[in-house]
């Protein structure tokens, strides 16, 4: 859900939390590291998935999180990948509003912990010039292949 855990804390740390480090512990054994995707407002539960080996989490959902400032909370302990709106920015936005916000996410990777991406599959209703403001900023970025 996008408004925080539909079976709630307790219920998670009981039935979820023990099975995912069971599945974590032989990834983390081989030196790999470990990446998980679940979608809505799950941030409750960061420190849990931290304390059993979660490397990185995707999506970063800027729709139910704060995504500068769990960045910066969980930084050195828990990579984010994802960012981009893909329900309010890349569809409504401006180009202008694109760009920006598009700046402002690879800002707050530079220092590590963030991989840029759009937040979710990107949906058919974005309009194509927000797509290529946004792809415009990233391939001018330092470090991209001319």
């Amino acid at each position: 859900m996008q408004t925080g855990l539909i079976m709630g804390y307790e219920h998670w740390r009981h039935f979820i939390k023990p099975r995912l480090a069971r599945m974590f512990e032989p990834v983390r054994e081989a030196g790999r590291y470990v990446n998980m995707h679940s979608c809505g407002c799950v941030a409750e539960i960061f420190d849990d998935l931290v304390e059993i080996g979660l490397n990185m989490f995707n999506p970063f959902q800027p729709e139910v999180m704060d995504v500068f400032e769990i960045k910066e909370r969980y930084h050195g302990r828990l990579a984010f990948h994802g960012g981009m709106s893909v329900q309010r920015v890349l569809p409504f936005g401006t180009v202008d509003e694109v760009r920006e916000m598009t700046r402002r996410l690879i800002g707050a990777g530079r220092n590590g912990g963030y991989i840029f991406s759009p937040s979710h599959s990107v949906p058919p209703d974005v309009p194509p010039e927000n797509l290529v403001a946004m792809m415009e900023v990233l391939r001018a970025q330092d470090g991209y292949p001319a």
